[in-house]
């Protein structure tokens, strides 16, 4: 089972980077909650729950970026949970401001769907939530 959790987050990670909420939501729980544990600092502690907050809170990340892509450089299985570490790279829509930086989200799976996320602004800290460290091994993109 675990594979295919890693292959469900894979999946949901690729259609949120095609744009594709409806996709990216359906990979979700409909009471999917949402937790921002260590992130941006408006919605930092908040948690949303439900898919339509998930599918709300996706929307207004496209609004905002011009462009707007996660390059996943890691996908590791915790057991009923996915790490994944990515690099978040954007521009912004309005101030062109541009970002680049690491993000490891906490995505626990039952039941075939995603049942819980916990977006962490900084990678070393998922890493540690998820009890494995910088030597856990990287799994490709292909």
């Amino acid at each position: 089972m675990s594979q295919e959790n890693v292959e469900l987050v894979r999946s949901a990670l690729e259609a949120w980077n095609r744009g594709d909420i409806d996709a990216c939501c359906g990979h979700a729980a409909e009471d999917v909650v949402w937790l921002e544990v260590a992130g941006r600092p408006e919605s930092q502690g908040r948690e949303r729950v439900g898919r339509e907050q998930m599918r709300q809170g996706l929307e207004s990340l496209f609004e905002a970026w011009e462009t707007y892509h996660l390059d996943v450089e890691r996908l590791h299985d915790a057991g009923d949970r996915v790490l994944a570490i990515v690099r978040e790279v954007a521009t912004g829509r309005a101030s062109g401001v541009q970002i680049d930086g690491r993000w490891g989200y906490l995505m626990t799976v039952e039941h075939g769907q995603i049942v819980r996320v916990e977006a962490y602004r900084h990678a070393a800290v998922a890493l540690q939530a998820a009890g494995v460290g910088e030597s856990a091994p990287k799994l490709r993109n292909s």
